[in-house]
Parts: C-alpha cells; sequence; structure tokens
C-alpha cells in the first residue's frame, strides 16, 4: 500500500513537471521543432551513440571497483549495469539500483552487504564527479549565461534575487563546496569511527532510527571504496568515471549544435548538473517530467529559447532511454533473465538491508 501511494505521489510529480516544460509553448509549435530537424538524423544516431557508450564505460568503471572479486569478468560487469540502467529506465523508484546490488550475488554469490560496498563505490565516483562539474562549470561557464536570465528575479526564503547574484555567490563558493565534499569523503574513509561517534552524539536528540541510518551510511561510504584493493584500480575507475560523464557532456553538445547553439564543455557540464540533481529522487519509470524541466530550465539559462530548449530537452531524453533500454534488454536477455528478476532483486535487497540495518 505505501509503495502505491509513493507511486501515485511521483507520478503525480512527473505530470506536474511535465505540466511546467509545456505551459508557454504550444505543441504544434514544439512537434515542428522537432521534425523539422529530421535530416538531422546522423546527429542523434551520435548522440544515442554517446550515451551507449557511457553505459559500456560505466561497466568499465565497474569491473575495477569489483577486482577484488577476479571470478567477475569485464563482460558481466557491463551487462550488469546495463541491466541496472533498464531497469531504472522503465520501473518506477530507479529499481536498477537494486537488481544490480543482487546480480552480483545471484551470479557469484558475493554477499548482499558486500555488493552494497560495490555499488556504493560506484555511486561515490559520481557524487564527486558532479561536485567536479558543478565547480568546473560555474568557474568557466557562468559567463555563458545570458544577460536576460541573469536578470530574471528568483524569490527564496522570501528574498529577491537575481540569476546573476545567485551565479556569483555560487562561483565564489563553488570551490569551497568541492572541498567541503572531498574533506568529507576523506574522512568517512580514513576516520570512519570518529565520525559515527560524533553522529551519535549531534543526533541522539533525533532518536535512533535517524541515527542508525546515518552511522549505517558512513560505514556504507566507507566500505564502499575500502573494496578497492590497489591504488591502479582506484585510478582506472577515476579514468572511466571521466569518460562517463564526457559522453554525456557531448551528447548536451551534439543535440544543442543541431539547433545552432554552440556550447562549451563547461556549459554543457552545468546542463548535465542541473540535469543530474533533478533526476537524483526515486521518481516516476525514465525519469519522464523531472527531466525534461530541469533540462528545459538549464538551456534557457544560456539563452536557448524555450520552444528549442523543450525540443532538445524531449531529444536528449529519447536518445538516452532508447538506447540504453535496448542495450539493457539485450544484456538482459543474454543473461537468461526475465523481467520478474527486478521484483525478485527489490524483496531480496530490502529484506538484507531490514536484517543488517543497512543503507538503503
Amino acid at each position: 500500500m505505501k509503495r502505491i501511494v509513493l507511486f501515485i505521489l511521483v507520478l503525480l510529480f512527473s505530470l506536474v513537471c511535465l505540466w511546467f516544460t509545456f505551459r508557454d509553448v504550444e505543441f504544434s509549435t514544439f512537434w515542428a521543432t522537432i521534425s523539422e530537424k529530421a535530416s538531422a538524423w546522423p546527429y542523434f544516431l551520435a548522440a544515442g551513440g554517446v550515451m551507449m557508450l557511457n553505459i559500456i564505460f560505466r561497466g568499465f568503471r565497474y569491473h575495477r571497483i569489483l577486482a577484488s572479486r577476479p571470478e567477475v569478468g569485464l563482460k558481466r560487469s557491463i551487462t550488469m549495469t546495463s541491466i541496472m540502467f533498464l531497469g531504472n529506465a522503465i520501473l518506477p523508484f530507479r529499481a536498477g539500483e537494486a537488481i544490480r546490488v543482487f546480480l552480483p550475488f545471484k551470479f557469484y554469490r558475493i554477499p548482499i552487504p558486500t555488493s552494497i560496498a560495490f555499488h556504493g563505490a560506484d555511486r561515490i565516483f559520481d557524487m564527486i564527479a558532479i561536485l567536479v562539474m558543478m565547480a568546473l562549470g560555474l568557474l568557466f561557464g557562468g559567463e555563458g549565461i545570458a544577460p536576460e536570465a541573469r536578470s530574471q528575479p528568483v524569490s527564496i526564503l522570501g528574498s529577491e534575487y537575481t540569476v546573476d547574484q545567485i551565479i556569483n555567490n555560487v562561483q565564489r563558493s563553488s570551490l569551497v563546496l568541492l572541498a567541503v565534499g572531498l574533506t568529507g569523503v576523506f574522512l568517512v574513509l580514513f576516520f570512519p569511527e570518529p565520525i559515527k561517534k560524533l553522529i551519535r552524539f549531534f543526533f541522539k536528540p533525533f532518536g535512533e532510527t535517524l541515527t542508525g541510518k546515518l552511522t549505517a551510511l558512513v560505514d556504507h561510504v566507507h566500505q564502499g571504496v575500502a573494496v578497492f584493493k590497489s591504488p591502479i584500480d582506484f585510478l582506472l575507475a577515476g579514468f572511466w568515471t571521466v569518460l562517463v560523464w564526457w559522453m554525456v557532456i557531448l551528447n548536451v553538445q551534439i543535440l544543442t549544435s543541431v539547433y545552432g547553439h554552440k556550447l562549451s564543455w563547461a556549459e554543457a557540464g552545468l546542463v548535465v548538473v542541473i540535469v543530474g540533481f533533478a533526476v537524483s529522487a526515486p521518481q516516476a519509470p525514465g525519469y519522464i517530467g523531472p527531466f525534461q524541466i530541469g533540462f528545459k530550465i538549464s538551456l534557457m539559462l544560456f539563452g536557448i529559447s524555450s520552444e528549442i530548449a523543450l525540443a532538445v530537452a524531449w531529444l536528449a531524453w529519447f536518445f538516452q532511454i532508447f538506447p540504453v533500454t535496448l542495450l539493457g534488454f539485450i544484456c538482459l536477455f543474454a543473461e537468461g533473465l526475465s523481467m520478474k528478476s527486478f521484483g525478485e532483486a527489490q524483496e531480496v535487497v530490502e529484506h538484507v538491508v531490514e536484517e543488517e540495518h543497512l543503507s538503503p
């Protein structure tokens, strides 16, 4: 019952986001903006191709994270990653996350808590990448924000700010945010017990449930990077992370160039960061709604018209979801699995998380 209610809520949220994306654009105009670029199909193929490469490079990274388990080969690392993104694309609540935790257990009997640690390491690299892109994007891409967007008033906690003021403030603090984030990861990696003691002390008034979840999160992050057996594997995972996110940046640059807009790597990186935040929470299948509104708003910041921004947002969504889904189904059937495996994964992982008091 709880899951049904949550699904209804995220579906309503997606519908609200979709309404906001279309409220200033007629559907006929939107469709004409897309259809007039039918001759740009080589660009669209390239956009889909780089997103397939994104998933494959993620598989390469996951293989390095699993280096301590040599029985897990590169091919299997890629198929497990592809199946995860299939689940995220077609099922609600980012269901693919559970199946990639479950598959190492199913194929190799790797304990679920250990598999959660592997998955946590994978997400740590993405978190660091987002922080780096945000810092570099604001430093090198902030000047590209359109003057009209900079002067738009934004209400925050009852006070009025312009986008220009917000950007300037964030530009000054972006490197500080990056340093704080990396310092936090460093402290959790090397001093987990003192951090847990501080959490228990400061969060004691909020109850055992929250305190337990936060201390479990510290363990989760600590174990996640502790899986590396050599600095070489850590550096290789970092190398694949650069390629993973460079493909996403390239996807944005390719699709905006179809409409004559040349975004720099830093500007495209800011688009990726904004969309990344928009789709980070559990939501409806395929991130539909939050993906489009995040993409549209971020492109309009750089002076791209509402009509073109909306068209690019939907093209980016399609040429991410379709190739990723296709690759995911190929890998799912190649591994002899079915859609029922997602339900099995959810049940097993949730059961272990509850028993072990692990961070989901």
